[in-house]
């Protein structure tokens, strides 16, 4: 069994451990570096080193390269109820219509706020802005209030800014959108051009000072360690923010989460998350059968309720998460806690692209800082996404149903 290091990592071996001497089955549980995991793992699969069970996150590369058990026969009917929600098509952890990956975490987003900054300057702490245009009035009435402190963080140095801090505002309000890109599973193409809403309101925030001073060069780290000294009023999150502020950071303040603030003139259907932390099977496994019931505890709800007893985890089978959400410590960890709400992303077929130029993450950021038309600038960004995506169909590299709701 290969895992990544982590938080949770130690408490996974030690849960695996015990439950191979109860089950007379001897597991070796190997923690890799999560920095270089999925090519130490790549390595291991293509020269016939693989464990026989891993956290399998990269299983859209892993699937089509036939490393990857299929799992139908494996999963019983209550593990795929427990896990509907997390294995609706297209996902990355679906190929040719076959499951290879159980996606154990949610990684939810929401809108992290500052209760005391919001109070301090006149605002309802209980209700935290909706719409883009609630976002900038909010940013006016914190600096109209004259407090120590910026409206809004922004780290666009950070790899992951536009995935977690951008997609789920643009896709919150079409079921049909997922994130890097903004690829339209029916249409099946890139419409990048939705992100302007999104863009006009980072630029006019950077623009206005609003934004935490030097965007172009903050990290997330950096950014979330500004949060959590009360500098900075509110940040688009993920879930796995309420232990980094909380527990790394010990923050003082006084701060809450809700929902991803809407575009003006739009109605979220949804608020997007990630699911993760998958596990597979190795297609080569000699140990399959114990494979299958390692996997089997690893995607239970035992494991999982321990895990996200810690507030570190959010369980995505209901039945975990619900023993989660009460024995959580932390206040925040309800506002993230998976809801009817939530819904997996589908999957892009953004990370199998040959892509010739600019990636969207750089063009994106570049808009927002620069004063570029922003219709052309994301014209151009479809534009370039949909030609690799056509390139990569017609070259038989990826099979353009992998990534649509219709059947293979």
């Amino acid at each position: 069994m290969w895992i990544q290091n982590g938080a949770q990592s130690k408490a996974i071996q030690s849960f695996l451990e015990e439950w191979g001497k109860d089950n007379d089955t001897e597991i070796e549980v190997t923690v890799q570096a999560s920095d270089s995991y999925l090519d130490a793992l790549q390595l291991a699969l293509k020269t016939g080193k693989g464990p026989d069970v891993f956290d399998a996150s990269n299983a859209q590369v892993l699937a089509p390269a036939g490393f990857l058990k299929p799992l139908d026969d494996v999963l019983s009917g209550d593990d795929l109820a427990a896990y509907e929600s997390a294995l609706q098509k297209p996902s990355p952890y679906i190929y040719n219509d076959k499951i290879y990956a159980v996606p154990t975490t949610a990684d939810t987003t929401r809108l992290a706020y500052n209760k005391d900054l919001f109070a301090k300057a006149g605002l309802d702490p209980k209700k935290p802005p909706t719409t883009f245009s609630e976002v900038t009035s909010t940013c006016a009435a914190i600096e109209a209030s004259g407090q120590d402190a910026y409206c809004f963080g922004l780290p666009l140095k950070w790899v992951g800014w536009a995935s977690w801090m951008l997609d789920p505002a643009i896709t919150n309000s079409d079921a049909d959108l997922t994130g890097k890109g903004v690829f339209n599973v029916d249409a099946q193409e890139y419409q990048s051009e939705k992100y302007k809403p999104g863009v006009e309101l980072y630029r006019e925030l950077i623009a206005k000072k609003w934004a935490y001073p030097g965007a172009s060069s903050l990290e997330n780290d950096a950014m979330r360690a500004a949060f959590s000294n009360g500098k900075i009023a509110m940040f688009i999150s993920t879930s796995w923010d309420v232990g980094v502020l909380n527990e790394t950071n010990a923050t003082k303040v006084d701060w809450a989460a809700a929902a991803v603030p809407a575009p003006d003139k739009e109605k979220p259907v949804r608020q997007a998350m990630n699911a993760g932390t998958p596990y597979a099977i190795n297609a080569g496994s000699k140990n399959a059968a114990d494979a299958a019931e390692v996997l089997k505890t690893l995607i239970g709800s035992d494991l999982n309720a321990e895990l996200g007893k810690t507030g570190l985890t959010f369980p995505i089978r209901e039945d975990a998460a619900a023993t989660a959400k009460a024995a959580a410590t932390w206040p925040q960890y309800a506002d993230y806690a998976p809801s009817k709400s939530d819904e997996a992303w589908f999957v892009a077929p953004t990370a199998l692209l040959n892509v010739q130029g600019e990636n969207f993450r750089d063009s994106l950021a570049r808009l927002i800082l620069g004063t570029e038309n922003i219709d052309s600038g994301l014209k151009s960004v479809a534009k370039t996404y949909n030609n690799a995506f056509k390139d990569a169909v017609d070259a038989g590299q990826i099979d353009a149903k992998n990534f649509s709701r219709a059947k293979s």
